[in-house]
């Protein structure tokens, strides 16, 4: 192993400064490139691994250049079909504007390598929905389920994640299914006490109170909260949002006390997680600002949405 290679090695099991690693990740690659022909692959592997440390640094502009010289690198060395190659499409994506980002995640979507695929169908299934096209979005996800499946069998967690993905977009009767799937798949792979399982019982607790089942749904809601205060400790932004979940179930028993006591631990988590001011912060205002509009309690849920606006009109 070359010299820089040892340090970049050691410092990564042992340097806690994010900014002295920089330097030996461009030390590795200046390295590769003395001692290879600039179109080799490591070389790329060594641009990559700078490239995807800039990125996740928060320096997505700096990492670019890195991450599309890999690119065409593996293009040229190991062909279009190469699982590499498919990653590299994935990473200059991730970095990249999305009118530049889309049609390399559409090349990785179609990738022979089936988790390359389901990744890369999720994420523009995302980008569509973000955009508000349900079906297009639902379509997507679906196919990124399939080859999922493929890759990685029918009961692997991220088949999991995957039919989570599509239940949220599809109707109550057909979400069902899906979501107890899901569930049967992460409490075996993962166990019944993981945040991943909580969040799976959290959408199915909100398709069973969209169909009536209250009780059930109030059930489900409550285990998910439990599991997640336990593992990711009461304070955590998930916590905030199992909370909220079970409010919404209360609220529609007509528990408003205890509605409101959920509504307003998940305003306090969010605040302190995010600041006063973030767009989560609002969505709370604006769950408690409802609630106590039902109880009466006009003027307080007035202040409440005009401190959300405020949050809005300031983003």
């Amino acid at each position: 192993m070359a010299c820089s290679a040892v340090l970049l090695a050691l410092a990564l099991a042992w340097q806690p400064d994010p900014a002295a690693l920089a330097p030996l990740y461009r030390q590795a690659l200046a390295e590769r490139e003395r001692q290879l022909a600039p179109d080799h692959p490591k070389v790329a592997r060594s641009a990559s691994d700078l490239g995807l440390f800039l990125r996740n640094h928060g320096d997505r502009a700096a990492a670019e250049p890195y991450l599309r010289r890999a690119l065409a690198i593996d293009e040229k060395a190991l062909g279009p079909g190469s699982p590499v190659v498919g990653e590299d499409l994935e990473n200059l994506a991730s970095v990249l504007a999305a009118a530049e980002a889309l049609p390399l995640y559409r090349r990785a979507a179609e990738h022979q390598d089936p988790a390359i695929a389901a990744r890369n169908l999720a994420k523009l299934a995302s980008y569509e929905e973000t955009r508000g096209n349900r079906g297009a979005a639902l379509a997507l996800y679906r196919q990124a389920l399939a080859k999922e499946e493929a890759a990685s069998g029918p009961a692997h967690p991220r088949v999991g994640v995957r039919l989570n993905d599509v239940a949220l977009l599809a109707d109550p009767k057909q979400a069902e299914p899906l979501l107890r799937r899901a569930l049967t798949i992460q409490e075996k792979a993962l166990g019944p006490r993981h945040p991943e399982t909580a969040t799976t019982l959290n959408n199915l607790a909100n398709v069973l109170l969209s169909t009536g089942r209250v009780s059930q749904a109030e059930s489900l809601a409550r285990r998910a909260l439990s599991t997640l205060e336990e593992t990711l400790g009461p304070h955590h932004p998930r916590v905030a949002t199992g909370a909220s979940n079970l409010a919404d179930i209360l609220r529609a028993k007509r528990d408003y006390v205890a509605a409101r006591r959920y509504y307003e631990r998940a305003l306090t988590i969010d605040e302190r997680a995010y600041g006063s001011d973030h767009a989560e912060v609002a969505v709370d205002l604006e769950n408690l600002a409802d609630l106590l509009e039902e109880m009466g309690r006009g003027e307080e849920a007035r202040r409440l949405r005009r401190r959300a606006a405020a949050i809005k009109a300031g983003r």
